[in-house]
């Protein structure tokens, strides 16, 4: 393994393990959940989160550098926007997405950040 895939194995790998987590982590509440239209964003964050673990382990995707992961991390977000509008006017069920979304937003935050400096990284580790 070079160092360039091993710079971005290691990113794949947080962008994969934050999205895998998260879905996870808020499939519970799709059961919880009683309207079926609350049900959308913590499903839906759990089918992303699969979809970012499958992609992972597809031919090298762990060892190329792609902007796939962060357009996942942005949906997820968006995902989770539109839940907390959606279950906004109840209380009880918006509540999970508060959490949701400073998760989500500081996920967000970190995924472009790192997906910008390991360009730079990855530009010396070739020099």
């Amino acid at each position: 393994m070079t160092i360039t895939e091993a710079i971005n194995r290691g990113n794949n790998m947080l962008f994969t393990s934050i999205l895998g987590l998260s879905g996870f982590a808020f499939l519970p509440e799709s059961f919880l959940e009683d309207h079926d239209l609350y049900k959308v964003d913590d499903s839906g964050l759990f089918i992303i989160g699969i979809i970012a673990i499958i992609w992972f382990f597809i031919g090298k995707n762990r060892y190329s550098r792609s902007i796939f992961p962060v357009i996942l991390t942005v949906v997820a977000f968006l995902v989770k926007l539109f839940g907390l509008i959606v279950e906004f006017k109840d209380k009880d069920d918006a509540g999970d997405d508060f959490g949701g979304m400073i998760l989500f937003t500081l996920a967000t935050i970190l995924v472009i950040w790192v997906f910008i400096k390991s360009k730079k990284l990855l530009t010396k580790s070739t020099e």
